[in-house]
């Protein structure tokens, strides 16, 4: 059980490492090391933003906002910008944290129960983000 909860504290690290990424990226971006690093459509959210979407030949988005591949807006947003990939990534150490204290606290057994609940959580987050993001968005 050590082990295991020095691991959760680790992911729980991680994940926070990411979010001051995505949080940087967000508010600090110009003043950051990642504005060094070039490929600006990726790493400077003022225009990683468009990577979601189809766009017209100068770049811009083409309006209504329609996806650039099937899931670019969705389950594969990750690979579109830096932004969506840190927050796609601190949010996949909480939930294997989740069930690395969950799974064995229900009496649980095997990489299904690790997968499945892991799924769960994904599906009941995205459906959190999806049911305000529609409401209020």
């Amino acid at each position: 059980m050590k082990y295991r909860l020095s691991v959760v504290l680790l992911l729980l690290f991680l994940a926070h490492v990411l979010k001051g990424v995505g949080d940087t990226l967000q508010f600090h971006y110009e003043s950051s090391p990642y504005a060094d690093l070039g490929n600006t459509s990726f790493w400077n959210p003022e225009q990683s933003w468009k990577a979601k979407y189809a766009s017209d030949p100068t770049g811009e988005p083409l309006r209504p906002l329609r996806e650039k591949f099937p899931g670019s807006t969705t389950l594969f947003v990750a690979t579109t910008d830096a932004w969506h990939l840190s927050q796609s990534l601190q949010y996949a150490c909480i939930r294997l944290a989740v069930c690395l204290l969950a799974v064995p606290l229900l009496g649980w057994r095997g990489g299904w129960a690790y997968a499945g609940l892991y799924a769960l959580i994904w599906v009941v987050q995205a459906a959190g983000f999806h049911l305000a993001y529609t409401w209020f968005g």
